[in-house]
């Protein structure tokens, strides 16, 4: 009897985690009629340095908001993916923002982005932005948003480089030949 419940407990975390995986994937929030897409919420947030960096300070660029900690392996394991494209798109209209979650304070988290050489602007979060980012509530939590300010896609937990990428390259309209198309 023990065992039939154990086997049955087991069965069910397993298709529980199936589901929500599967549900993560590629989350699109609706929104707005016609595109069915929600507008991304503006963020007024401090850099490590104390300057204040908007959402809207990106305007018109494909735009990552990477909600991290650094005490968070997956999150820390899309770091370089990160970097990379940061590297690879940012002359195309690409920005990546990076917004901790991190309690332990900006001189941790300005530690960590010096020590792995983050490329990208990086801001402290706050409850404020992540209640409007729906109550981000695991993470990493990564919205891509497209060129008018509405969210793309919404990723919860890890994610391969190429899979941002993919859409980096949708949402810049390129073509298969590299080439931006238009």
């Amino acid at each position: 009897m023990k065992r039939r419940l154990l086997l049955v407990l087991a069965v069910g975390f397993a298709l529980a985690a199936i589901g929500i995986g599967w549900s993560a994937t590629k989350e699109s929030p609706k929104g707005k009629k016609g595109t069915g897409r929600a507008v991304a919420a503006e963020f007024e947030l401090k850099d490590l340095d104390g300057n204040l960096v908007r959402l809207s300070d990106f305007e018109g660029q494909v735009r990552i908001v990477d909600f991290w900690a650094t005490w968070c392996p997956p999150c820390r394991a899309e770091i370089p993916h990160f970097r990379a494209l940061y590297e690879k798109y940012k002359d195309q209209g690409v920005a990546v923002i990076g917004i901790s979650l991190d309690r332990g304070g900006v001189d941790v988290v300005r530690e960590f982005v010096n020590r792995e050489k983050v490329n990208y602007p990086t801001v402290m979060g706050d409850a404020k932005t992540v209640k409007a980012y729906g109550n981000v509530q695991s993470i990493p939590t990564t919205f891509v948003i497209d060129q008018d300010g509405r969210i793309y896609r919404k990723y919860v937990g890890y994610r391969d480089q190429d899979v941002f990428e993919e859409d980096i390259k949708v949402l810049l309209n390129i073509l298969a030949t590299g080439k931006r198309k238009g």
